[in-house]
């Protein structure tokens, strides 16, 4: 079994791990924009079959079907993240790479990059498949290490993890979710260092609303629709997806996740709380300076937190937003910004609050390493805190 290459990459909220494995999933499933591929010389590319996936020495996929330019071509893939990556592997040297007829690339190649040859003299095409992905990549990495918790006694760090002492595994997660954290807060300072606290209140709940397909064109509606513009009664859901023609990802999405129903959802907050960013802030003010407190369950029956959600959902957002989403969209935007803005310290509320919209995995894993439990059920600070983990694969 081959070992895979892997890039750490800088996200929204911190460092990633993205695996070969994952871009090579990528092509396996055809989740790219296929209709729009085109090889960097510009050649239209058809995929008729994208291989036989290849865990052994030698091309990634064998045996591929494509059409370029017009014209089937038989032959081998290989995929890497950059496009010098084929030097540094020597595949060039390499007689078992003559038969690959496309190099498959996340990142566009710079002009000092020289083209790709096989050790018979042939160069093949190059596709990059950045500016085709369905979603970004943290995701796709996302994705991957959820995946992963599914075989957690086949994962050797896994399995190193869960023969640690309970105090280990415990200390471990919460290291984890309070770097997430302070990722957060640092993301949403930058973000008031450029707009008002209404904008940015405005942008990152929209973007919140895009996950994790959709966030970009969502971003974009926020830039070009600032806050005060957004709510207009002649603008509507269908407009604005108008607007981003060509930007929306939407296959395979759930229809509660469309981004028209969100958008939908949305202007039903704005039609009736306009000013729903000062109602926020009205609100978190008044949270209480609380220190750290081991217990979930006794944080939030100590701290209220059925009332407080409830007064979020109705008093902010006027009761528009289902549940799930308004917990992910509480804690990956709103309590991380309120607390750079200087509105009140959200971390240990941040700690405890209601999961959001999270797969089912997540909660096998935690109970599985004993992280939940009656005193301590599933928690956005959990779940941060595995997520983090797995996207770093690594103790």
């Amino acid at each position: 079994m081959i070992a895979f290459a892997v890039q750490e990459i800088q996200g929204w909220y911190g460092p990633f791990t993205l695996s070969e494995r994952v871009i090579q999933k990528v092509w396996l499933r055809q989740d790219f924009v296929v209709a729009e591929a085109k090889t960097e010389s510009g050649l239209r590319l058809e995929v008729i079959d994208s291989g036989r996936w290849n865990l052994q020495e030698g091309p990634d996929f064998k045996g591929a079907r494509l059409r370029i330019a017009g014209r089937e071509v038989v032959g081998d893939v290989e995929i890497h993240f950059n496009a010098a990556d084929w030097r540094l592997h020597d595949h060039q040297s390499n007689s078992n790479f003559d038969q690959v007829v496309l190099h498959v690339v996340l990142y566009p190649s710079d002009d000092a990059t020289p083209a790709a040859r096989t050790a018979g003299g042939h160069t093949p095409e190059v596709l990059v498949l950045l500016p085709l992905l369905e979603r970004d990549l943290e995701s796709l990495a996302m994705d991957e290490a959820l995946r992963d918790m599914e075989q957690i006694d086949d994962l050797e760090w896994m399995v190193e993890f869960l023969a640690l002492p309970f105090a280990q595994r415990q200390e471990l997660i919460q290291r984890e979710a309070q770097q997430r954290w302070q990722h957060k807060v640092d993301f949403a300072r930058k973000r008031l260092q450029s707009a008002s606290w209404t904008e940015v209140c405005h942008q990152m709940c929209l973007e919140v609303l895009g996950y994790a397909r959709n966030r970009a064109p969502m971003a974009r509606l926020a830039l070009q629709y600032p806050l005060s513009e957004f709510g207009r009664s002649e603008l509507s859901a269908e407009g604005l997806m108008e607007a981003c023609a060509g930007e929306w990802k939407l296959s395979g999405l759930r229809p509660a996740n469309h981004p028209r129903l969100r958008l939908q959802q949305y202007l039903g907050v704005l039609a009736q709380h306009p000013d729903w960013p000062h109602r926020l802030a009205d609100l978190l003010r008044q949270l209480v300076v609380v220190t750290a407190e081991d217990s979930t369950r006794a944080f939030r029956k100590e701290h209220v937190l059925a009332k407080l959600q409830q007064a979020m959902s109705k008093n902010v957002f006027s009761d528009q937003i289902p549940v799930g989403k308004l917990n992910t969209l509480i804690c990956d935007a709103l309590l991380p910004l309120a607390t750079s803005a200087g509105l009140c310290e959200g971390r240990e509320y941040w700690q405890h609050w209601y999961p959001g919209d999270a797969p089912d995995a997540l909660r096998r894993f935690l109970k599985h390493a004993q992280i939940t439990d009656f005193k301590n059920p599933q928690s956005n600070g959990s779940n941060q805190g595995a997520l983090a983990l797995f996207l770093r694969r690594s103790l």
